[in-house]
């Protein structure tokens, strides 16, 4: 099979990035629909065949020369420069230029690396661009001076930075017709948000009189733009500008290349864009948006009046704005510092493994950081990258129907997701079977690290995936949301129908529910076990479980089946195997309950569900029909996925603490720390650097620095937004949040802060809590209703609320201090208001 070694933009295999390099591969897909000169790819095949006779000489070289990058890249540059190309490629390459009608005019060589605007590899200026290059002879030796320019002094520490190697690198290059931008005319960068300033709500533009080349470099006083957008992209007024004084404009040589052209005085401070063009710009950003869908960097130049795109980039980093609107449910309390550091390279890991399996742009900064021992999340980042569904665009039934074929090839991984993670969940079962039977009392100390240090890597590789399930229920959810909309125009009548198609879900945790009520149920039959447990503190009563060998057995069976399941998310808190006493403050709870038909109850919701189902399959037009009936599949799926994949997850912990533990008991033999467990309070890069070298005296410095700190933050609210005081309102009666379950309750609150506040849950009580997980689900059998500080209507609270029949709002900010203990409220559910009364 023959090489493919050029391509026009219009070739479908010109849009694929291993084939015409990030650069290549971003214009070939942007042809398609926005105005972009034409063009050909010199695909990565061609450089390919043209470096092979230079790999062994390449190969010397960098060996050779090492660290020294000066000089290995001169010498490589020289030998690439000193190489004809293929004459093969050059006939084919005059060919292609004539046939399309570029051989007399201007053209743009520009590199474009393969891996040039991959996720963390940028590689922004570090290739090379020739502008206005004339005739077959002259494109030839710029697409050469191209090959050369991956062999830059600057470019080789990069590709080492990122671990790349460098004979693993290749370069496509553009060859594309050049806009020919006046000194009259005007050019420039567009971003589709503010990626400076982080307002996601306006478009950000630069521009300078001429070719645009003086803006993309940072080299010469550019006018600043702002144009007001909506997030439907439609595009406003200036909000901003900023006429700088420009003292030249870039143009094109008669002779080749370009040269610099001074202003006159009116010119250098007259603005490079009305606001009619402002806006004409600020359009094009956001169509390049849609096309692509996410955010991007264009550039664009004037020419004749008509405006072009001439590249186009995802945007993928924003300025941080920490806030707990993403954290605070998953992240509730405050977090060591060794817990935390174990598990976010991982978690960052899975996002963007999670983010290219979505089709979505690696993201380039932190998503979640720890602040002050609080998990806070990057607001703008969350904002970039939600809402992004495949049918966000699509405004009508016709729409939709037209555009099956094409949500059925693009997110067919999103059927194939919950196999693979079924597959490869062995592995990683098997993995936490032999950790958990590995020895450790006969290692040194650096030995147990590097155990801790396999647990990480283990839970990394297990992790990968997982965020992508969440994402993707989070998706489908407001999917069927947006479906049942279109079909219902009423929205109140579509979140009915949501609520009814996943009022049940058959989960882990209603599995491990169910254990928990059937145990309990041995406790309320048993009168002497009833009131011996009822009478003593659960701590106590564990010392007394001999006297019931029927319970004991059942319990101990619990717990070696769940043990574990977490309280926190922390690891430095202990699971359900080492603090048994917490289930049996859940068991006490439910104890206290009569039997109830809960076999029945679960029918009644089953058929209710069937039957909605039903109903709108009935309404649905026959050729949405399947769609509809998948969507609802999958959410009821994903629901059940996420769910099993956080119970699996927290098999984690009992190796992460057994490894920590007997760490943390070496170091109270040496005097390093005065408990075990004060290993949490030491950050990954202290402890790792100690025992790389054996002195540990940093380490007993740090912790008594941490567990300070900790033990402040525990006793403070953290502030919603990091860095910003915040005065909690203490005598407003209306407090908003988001529905988690409909329906509307009135009684008095009692707030649960922890475990510790379990046996104290009265009857009839409306639960008030930060946030819920699976350990507090028996709080909610003695609820009639509740109230979060955070989360949605796919937290555990909603979800579980709305299992049972239970109001609840969430997201209700400062709850826990805007309330106390006996304040008569009532719940709007359904509107997410709770009104103290």
């Amino acid at each position: 099979m023959s090489l493919i070694l050029i391509l026009p933009f219009t070739a479908a295999q010109a849009a694929d990035l291993s084939v015409s390099g990030g650069k290549g591969a971003n214009l070939a897909r942007a042809a398609r629909q926005l105005p972009v000169p034409p063009g050909l790819i010199v695909t990565s095949a061609a450089y390919r065949a043209f470096i092979a006779p230079l790999t062994a000489r390449v190969s010397d070289l960098l060996r050779q020369h090492g660290a020294d990058h000066a000089a290995c890249s001169e010498a490589i540059r020289a030998l690439i420069l000193a190489q004809p190309l293929p004459d093969g490629l050059i006939d084919e390459l005059a060919r292609a230029l004539r046939e399309h009608a570029l051989a007399d005019t201007a053209l743009a060589v520009r590199s474009s690396g393969t891996l040039e605007d991959l996720p963390g590899a940028a590689f922004a200026g570090q290739h090379d661009t020739f502008l206005n290059v004339r005739g077959a002879p002259a494109v030839a030796e710029a697409v050469r001076a191209c090959y050369a320019s991956l062999w830059n002094e600057r470019v080789l520490p990069y590709r080492e930075r990122l671990g790349v190697g460098h004979l693993d690198a290749a370069m496509a290059v553009v060859v594309q017709g050049m806009v020919p931008v006046g000194a009259q005319e005007t050019a420039g960068v567009a971003f589709s948000i503010d990626p400076v300033q982080g307002k996601l709500d306006q478009v950000l533009i630069n521009a300078a009189f001429g070719l645009g080349e003086t803006v993309v470099a940072g080299e010469a006083p550019v006018d600043e733009f702002r144009v007001a957008r909506t997030p439907e992209g439609s595009v406003g007024t200036v909000v901003s500008r900023h006429v700088a004084d420009k003292p030249s404009a870039l143009v094109s040589s008669g002779a080749g290349g370009t040269r610099s052209l001074a202003l006159d005085a009116a010119q250098r401070t007259q603005s490079a864009l009305t606001d009619a063009q402002c806006a004409e710009v600020a359009q094009l950003a956001l169509a390049a948006e849609q096309h692509f869908g996410f955010p991007q960097d264009i550039e664009w130049g004037y020419s004749a009046g008509r405006l072009y795109l001439l590249q186009s980039r995802a945007v993928t980093r924003v300025p941080a704005r920490w806030t707990r609107d993403e954290s605070a449910e998953r992240f509730p309390n405050a977090v060591t510092p060794m817990t935390w550091d174990l598990v976010e390279e991982g978690f960052h890991t899975s996002l963007n493994y999670s983010f290219a399996l979505m089709g979505l742009p690696h993201f380039g900064d932190k998503w979640f950081a720890m602040r002050d021992y609080y998990i806070y999340g990057n607001q703008n980042a969350v904002e970039l990258y939600s809402g992004r569904l495949p049918i966000a665009a699509l405004k009508d039934l016709g729409q939709l129907q037209a555009a099956l074929p094409q949500i059925a090839s693009q997110y067919a991984w999103v059927q194939e997701l919950p196999l693979r993670w079924m597959r490869d969940l062995d592995t990683y079962l098997l993995g936490i079977g032999a950790l958990m039977r590995e020895p450790l009392d006969t290692k040194t100390l650096a030995e147990q690290w590097a155990y801790v240090l396999r647990v990480r890597d283990l839970g990394r590789e297990y992790f990968l995936p997982n965020i992508a399930i969440s994402l993707t229920q989070r998706m489908l959810y407001a999917l069927l949301q947006y479906l049942l909309k279109m079909f219902t125009g009423d929205a109140q009548q579509a979140q009915t129908l949501f609520d009814r198609l996943l009022a049940s879900t058959d989960t882990k945790t209603s599995q491990v529910n169910g254990e928990l009520w059937a145990l309990s149920r041995l406790i309320h039959h048993d009168a002497r076990l009833y009131d011996a447990l009822r009478a003593a503190p659960s701590r106590q009563f564990l010392g007394q479980l001999h006297g019931y060998p029927d319970f004991a057995k059942a319990f101990g069976q619990l717990l070696q089946r769940h043990g574990h399941r977490e309280l926190d998310f922390d690891a430095y808190h202990p699971t359900w195997i080492e603090a048994p006493q917490t289930v049996l403050d859940q068991l006490k709870v439910l104890a206290t309950r009569a039997d109830e038909d809960r076999r029945g109850r679960e029918l009644d919701v089953q058929i209710l569900m069937a039957d909605t189902e039903h109903a709108l399959l009935a309404q649905a037009p026959e050729s949405l029909r399947y769609l509809v009936r998948e969507i609802i599949r999958l959410a009821r799926a994903y629901t059940a996925l996420d769910d099993l994949e956080h119970y699996q997850t927290t098999r984690l912990t009992l190796p992460f603490r057994r490894g920590l533990r007997a760490i943390g008991e070496q170091l109270v033999a040496q005097f390093v720390l005065d408990e075990r467990e004060d290993i949490y309070f030491c950050p990954f890069a202290i402890f790792d650097a100690a025992v790389r070298a054996g002195d540990f005296a940093p380490v007993r410095t740090a912790v008594a620095q941490h567990k300070t700190g900790y033990a402040q933050a525990r006793r403070n609210t953290p502030a919603w937004r990091h860095g910003e005081t915040h005065e909690v309102d203490l005598n407003a009666d209306t407090l908003q949040g988001l529905g988690g379950s409909p329906g509307t309750v009135e009684g008095e609150v009692f707030i649960v802060r922890g475990p510790e506040n379990f046996a104290a849950f009265p009857k009839n009580a409306i639960l008030v809590a930060r946030t819920t997980n699976p350990a507090w689900t028996p709080l909610f059998y003695q609820a009639i209703g509740v109230i979060t500080e955070s989360g949605g209507p796919l937290s555990h609270g909603a979800v579980t609320a709305r299992e049972l029949g239970l109001p609840a709002a969430m997201s209700i900010r400062d709850a826990t201090a805007r309330l106390a203990n006996g304040t008569r409220v009532r719940i709007d559910g359904t509107r997410g208001v709770v009104t103290v009364l």
